[in-house]
């Protein structure tokens, strides 16, 4: 059987390092209390295989020293007896699995990144491996394996043995976490790496079962849409059917756990636990069975495993074993201006509270402006102040020209009662009186006492100009506030884009690829020509001059805003 990987038991399974003659010695299980009354040799019982590619030979040496002082033993290579592979952190599982020449990992074997190893020898003990744990790809092998197993009486008995179908692989290394993050809730444009399981899954739901070893092959886009009609698109449907949730009981718990997975930085297992939620949500009466479970579009079997489990027990065990840090994490992610690996870094650094951070964290200056304003920026807005905010900046822009277009976006364009912050976007009809506006809708927000502090005063994106700031109107909290300049012919997409949600957007971007298009926050292409996950030829514009447009070409019906809060 297949290791979990991700939130684990508070004490992992272990091998010891023996080898029997001839064959691979069968895992021996290491009690839980005796890594806890191991004080002096926390790695006591644990081998490790270091994956040098990427960490640096200065690096793993020290790595090999803290290790056999702590009581652990080195291989260097994987054998038997090695319990735990530690890569660095940016690798992605079929990397790793390349290098160490294999399909699949043995049986109690985890891969973990060098944060985890780090945060070990910080504490001075063995850490379970909660967000260190590496995502790894499902091989044709282990598929072969679960299909003989896989008769009706059998699926709820194997469930527990393989890996979860929501740890979805991400195609392209992780990079590292910026100053100043992202705080719309997708990255700007389209994303490059959606395969052929991310498209399926955009399509149904769910991600196929299986993968085939090897690098991927960048799927024949028609093929993939046959398998399934344009309805089956998050983005064809309307949000409004899961308007009424009958499985709140179920969904609040798995919302806990992709939160926590958010926090940190496990951005795909996340996605899949969200995906899950949504599928949950947009079900037309209670799930009452595994079975009934299994058939749910966006529903695996291991997924169908827990919510069997909440519906047994009202309970999820994975709840019990999330890490300290992640509470930790949390707090430190929800600083504005930090992400998650700022905010393991921290974690590493021995900080556990906001006053450590404000005391002894070296901060940038949009991370002091986060901290300054935490509580403000933590608490939603009523719609009603989101739409104060809006016509304060409408009223700015129309000073500098009465023709100019000003609407806020987001959730508050989604109809949601409570807003995170508010994303105004401008243009003119005219295509041309938008240029140079930038800085003078600044100054005039500025000189009104309404903006109270820069997080990024100028953003170029293209054709696009976006500042990032702190608004206050007055008896109210400081609230954030993004304001972005487009040219009218982007105007469609943008308006789209910013609007989201995030769900709706991935959904958009993957049906778009499907069809040779590309789509993004500037336009929508057509005739694009892509050679795996890179574009040859970036295609050529289509005249959008509505979001209705976007919806034509791609050949789904029209959804109004609120139609789009997936």
């Amino acid at each position: 059987m297949e290791p979990r990987h991700g939130i684990m038991k508070a004490f992992p399974k272990v091998k010891r390092a023996k080898v029997l003659q001839g064959q691979d010695a069968p895992p021996m299980k290491k009690k839980p209390d005796e890594l806890e009354v191991n004080g002096g040799n926390p790695f006591s019982g644990v081998t490790v295989y270091l994956l040098p590619a990427g960490i640096g030979n200065a690096r793993c040496q020290i790595f090999r020293r803290q290790i056999q002082q702590m009581g652990g033993q080195l291989e260097s290579s994987l054998c038997a007896a090695v319990t735990h592979v530690v890569v660095e952190d940016s690798m992605d599982g079929d990397r790793a699995l390349r290098l160490l020449k294999v399909d699949c990992l043995p049986s109690g074997v985890h891969l973990v990144k060098c944060t985890w190893l780090s945060m070990c020898i910080s504490e001075r003990k063995l850490l379970d491996v909660d967000g260190g744990s590496l995502l790894l790809p499902k091989r044709s092998s282990e598929s072969k394996q679960e299909s003989v197993r896989e008769k009706p009486a059998d699926l709820k008995s194997t469930a527990e043995n393989v890996p979860d179908p929501e740890t979805l692989q991400t195609k392209q290394e992780e990079t590292a976490d910026t100053t100043i993050p992202d705080t719309k809730e997708e990255v700007g444009g389209e994303e490059d790496g959606v395969s052929q399981s991310d498209l399926e899954a955009l399509i149904t739901g769910q991600h196929p079962e299986e993968e085939s070893p090897g690098p991927s092959v960048n799927p024949n886009p028609e093929a993939v849409v046959e398998k399934a009609f344009p309805g089956k698109w998050v983005c064809a449907q309307s949000s409004q059917s899961k308007s009424n949730n009958f499985n709140k009981h179920i969904t609040d718990k798995l919302e806990l756990l992709a939160k926590a997975y958010t926090h940190q930085g496990d951005k795909w297992r996340a996605l899949g636990y969200s995906k899950a939620v949504n599928a949950l949500k947009s079900y037309h009466k209670p799930v009452t069975s595994y079975q009934e479970a299994c058939q749910i579009p966006g529903i695996g079997k291991r997924m169908a495993d827990k919510i069997d489990e909440i519906m047994e027990s009202g309970h999820l065990r994975k709840l019990d074993h999330i890490g300290e840090a992640v509470p930790v994490l949390e707090l430190f992610t929800n600083i504005w201006g930090a992400g998650a690996k700022t905010a393991q870094l921290w974690y590493q650094q021995g900080f556990r509270t906001l006053e450590d951070i404000r005391t002894r964290a070296h901060l940038s200056a949009p991370q002091k402006i986060g901290l300054k304003h935490y509580d403000d920026f933590l608490e939603r807005m009523p719609r009603e102040e989101a739409a104060a905010i809006e016509k304060v900046v409408r009223e700015a822009v129309r000073t500098l020209d009465p023709g100019l277009v000003a609407v806020a976006c987001g959730s508050y364009r989604r109809g949601k009662a409570t807003c995170g912050d508010v994303d105004v976007l401008i243009t003119h009809p005219d295509g041309k009186s938008h240029r140079g506006i930038f800085s003078r809708v600044l100054q005039i927000l500025h000189e009104d006492g309404f903006l109270t502090d820069d997080l990024v005063s100028h953003e170029e994106n293209g054709e696009q100009k976006k500042y990032m700031g702190v608004c206050r109107l007055p008896g109210h909290r400081h609230r954030r506030l993004d304001i972005i300049i487009v040219p009218y012919d982007e105007y469609a997409c943008a308006l789209m884009y910013f609007t989201g949600s995030a769900h709706f957007n991935r959904s958009m971007r993957a049906l778009a690829k499907t069809k040779s298009m590309s789509l993004s926050e500037h336009s929508l292409n057509k005739d694009v020509v892509r050679q795996g996950s890179s574009k040859v030829y970036t295609g050529t514009p289509v005249p959008t001059q509505t979001e209705k447009d976007v919806f034509n070409l791609l050949g789904i019906p029209y959804r109004e805003p609120h139609e789009r809060d997936w």
